[in-house]
């Protein structure tokens, strides 16, 4: 059985995950302080390592650091959710066996789906489009569920609403479930009850004070013929449920008991108050301006080499320890598609087969954003000083004489991504 080492993340997400992992049938260590997770991960010596940084991460990066020194456990891989990060810090992180970074607000379905990859194990997740929304009025929650019901982030609806009532220290928490935009038949029946129960599942929460709003005949019926939903209530207008959930002798207008004290929300968007925002792909945040979707990979590579068996060794070398590896035989291809801050690193042969080795080298280090450069190349003894000249005279200074084992190419060129901070 696979084992996975969850470390230090916020409880929602750690259990969330925990849950989903274990489905799958995957073994999963938790360590809720970093000081220990060193300790377990020797112990156990799990397939993955999942860790949460924090903005200061001095305690991670010594983790990180611990790992790497140690035979056991330096070649486990780490995938890490944490705060935005220039690039070059983000991809120096790989000397540490790091093969994704997910910068938070995570997208669950993406992340979800790397865990997956690494593990080399396929995992289903339900991917179905929804539209899921929790806020709190007093001792009110709103749940809104729009498009669809996705499974995933019903089963995450439990640990938040969880989280908000023993946070908030509420009691008697009272739902209002808002189903109203979704077209309901008996095809979703298995959903509804997930849905249901993942609520009443939640701390303090009785079946009397569940409403749902919809208007599905067919919800209608399933809560009528099931035994363990006697007391929870529908209705098509939100208006009748209101005397039951709110103190009336405030106001005797329903229309001023939804103005001031429903739609006026007193709860908090996600990671406004320390909770993990956790999010799927599907969403769409307003203001966004991220232009691609984060799909954790913290190196980009682009190898130059017109020895083909090399370059597939090297490329290869590079994939399995995370990066998204782009290949090219010449320097004239390479040149026509390069664009800056495409790549954080570049390797160059300099015996290529057009001879733009060195041109391509002095190429790179003129770009505005100049990616680190390595030049891997088998240069005879008898040209050695004459061609370490032409490289260091375009300013590159990372060197690397083939052929080296392809792990330990990878490690000096963590190095070096290390050094350039």
């Amino acid at each position: 059985m696979k084992k996975v080492l969850i470390t230090d993340s916020h409880p929602l997400f750690r259990e969330f995950l925990k849950q989903r992992l274990t489905e799958n049938q995957i073994d999963v260590i938790l360590s809720q302080e970093n000081r220990d997770s060193y300790t377990k991960m020797i112990t156990n010596l799990p397939n993955l390592v999942i860790l949460d940084m924090e903005e200061d991460n001095l305690e991670e990066m010594e983790f990180l650091e611990r790992k790497s020194e140690d035979f056991n456990t330096a070649n486990i891989p780490v995938i890490i959710s944490g705060p935005s990060q220039d690039k070059a810090s983000v991809a120096a992180l790989a000397k540490y066996g790091v093969v994704k970074y997910f910068t938070k607000p995570i997208k669950f379905d993406v992340f979800f789906e790397a865990v997956g990859k690494v593990l080399h194990t396929p995992l289903s997740i339900d991917t179905t489009p929804c539209v899921l929304d929790i806020h709190r009025n007093g001792q009110i929650f709103f749940i809104e569920i729009a498009r669809g019901l996705n499974r995933e982030k019903i089963a995450l609806l439990q640990f938040k609403l969880a989280e908000m009532i023993e946070r908030e220290g509420i009691d008697n928490p009272k739902i209002i479930v808002m189903l109203t935009n979704l077209d309901l038949t008996f095809v979703d029946g298995y959903n509804i009850e997930f849905l249901i129960d993942h609520i009443l599942a939640a701390p303090h929460v009785h079946n009397k004070n569940v409403k749902i709003l919809s208007l599905s005949k067919y919800l209608k019926e399933l809560l009528a013929g099931h035994e363990n939903y006697k007391g929870i209530e529908m209705s098509s207008r939100l208006s009748s449920m209101i005397g039951s959930l709110v103190d009336t002798t405030i106001t005797s207008s329903v229309s001023d008991l939804i103005t001031e004290r429903i739609l006026t929300s007193s709860g908090m968007n996600d990671g406004e108050d320390g909770s993990v925002a956790t999010k799927f792909s599907a969403d769409k945040t307003k203001g966004d301006s991220r232009a691609e979707e984060d799909d954790g990979t913290i190196l980009k590579v682009a190898i130059v080499d017109s020895d083909l068996n090399s370059l597939a060794i090297t490329k290869q070398a590079f994939e399995a320890a995370g990066a998204e590896t782009t290949i090219f035989t010449t320097g004239q291809a390479f040149t026509e598609s390069y664009e800056n801050g495409k790549y954080n690193l570049v390797i160059v042969d300099v015996f290529l087969s057009d001879n733009t080795g060195i041109s391509l080298l002095q190429y790179l280090t003129r770009r505005q954003i100049p990616p680190v450069t390595v030049v891997y190349s088998a240069i005879p003894k008898q040209m050695q000083q004459d061609i370490l000249k032409k490289i260091i005279s375009t300013g590159t200074r990372n060197i690397i004489q083939k052929p080296q084992k392809p792990n330990i190419l990878v490690q000096k060129c963590f190095g070096f991504l290390k050094g350039n901070l």
